[in-house]
């Protein structure tokens, strides 16, 4: 039988709800498990910061990038939270909502997951959306689409195993000449590098580098001691005001907001401010 809308766990901040869809921002502590469970409606979760390791009907996988999953009503899953937490928009629809989504298409069955690629790609760039406040009727528009689009699409495949080697490089300091090295290593041009990692993460080296950097930033926030000028440079950025600009950018609110929010990302989650500090 389908459920109650709003029963998503975690809950930081309701982005948006009408009549049968709740859009809404969702946060886990680093290093928290969360037993296999259901839910009761389906929905679609988009990753914005961190990373897990999800286990459902199709086994396991390591999510920290770009992605969308989609987790039909009675679905079990499991997560293990990696050590920056896990910060995702999730959309719960009630299940009749589906029915001219799918157009025609049987109802799935088994979760679905789209790791990087196009569909990633164009997973942030809606979660972008939900966080920007663009407004709650036109995001559920663009997510009935997206989810229209993603379905018809396989699900995700792994990927070469050069991957995290090219994002760990790119993150660090001399990171520019051990690509060359690396690229050289492997038989290829610098260029065909970079954008064969784009292609397969569905994110640019320099995007994954500025997700990394704010969800260290967001731990850094947790100490209200801290000034922020000095988690910027702790993080990883050029300053305080390049932060700024970072935090806005992707996820529609400046690092003060994030502060006053109290996410608990390096701990299980308490009572929280809601993070109602949207930037258009």
């Amino acid at each position: 039988m389908p459920g109650k809308l709003g029963k998503i766990h975690d809950v930081a901040e309701e982005l948006a709800r009408n009549a049968d869809a709740i859009a809404s921002l969702t946060v886990l502590g680093a290093g928290r498990s969360v037993p296999a469970h259901v839910h009761a409606n389906p929905y679609l979760a988009l990753h914005m910061l961190g990373g897990y390791r999800e286990c459902d009907e199709d086994g396991e996988a390591a999510i920290g990038g770009p992605a969308a999953m989609f987790f039909p009503a009675g679905s079990e899953h499991r997560m293990a939270i990696g050590a920056q937490g896990l910060v995702t928009v999730i959309v719960e629809f009630d299940a009749d909502r589906l029915k001219p989504i799918l157009d025609g298409r049987p109802d799935p069955r088994r979760a679905r997951r789209w790791i990087g690629g196009e569909v990633g790609r164009r997973a942030n760039r809606l979660a972008r959306a939900w966080l920007s406040g663009a407004g709650g009727e036109r995001c559920f528009a663009m997510t009935e689409a997206f989810l229209r689009s993603a379905l018809g699409q396989p699900s995700c495949r792994p990927g070469p195993p050069w991957l995290d080697e090219v994002e760990a490089l790119a993150a660090a300091q001399d990171g520019a000449g051990r690509l060359d090295a690396l690229a050289a290593r492997f038989g290829v041009s610098r260029p065909w590098l970079v954008r064969a990692y784009r292609q397969w993460r569905g994110e640019g080296l320099g995007e994954a580098v500025r997700r990394r950097r704010v969800a260290a930033a967001a731990m850094l926030l947790e100490d209200p001691e801290t000034p922020l000028a000095d988690v910027a440079v702790q993080a990883g950025f050029c300053d305080q005001s390049h932060m700024n600009r970072v935090f806005v950018r992707l996820l529609g609110r400046t690092p003060g907001a994030v502060r006053a929010a109290r996410l608990e990302l390096s701990s299980p989650a308490v009572a929280r401010t809601p993070l109602v500090n949207h930037v258009a």
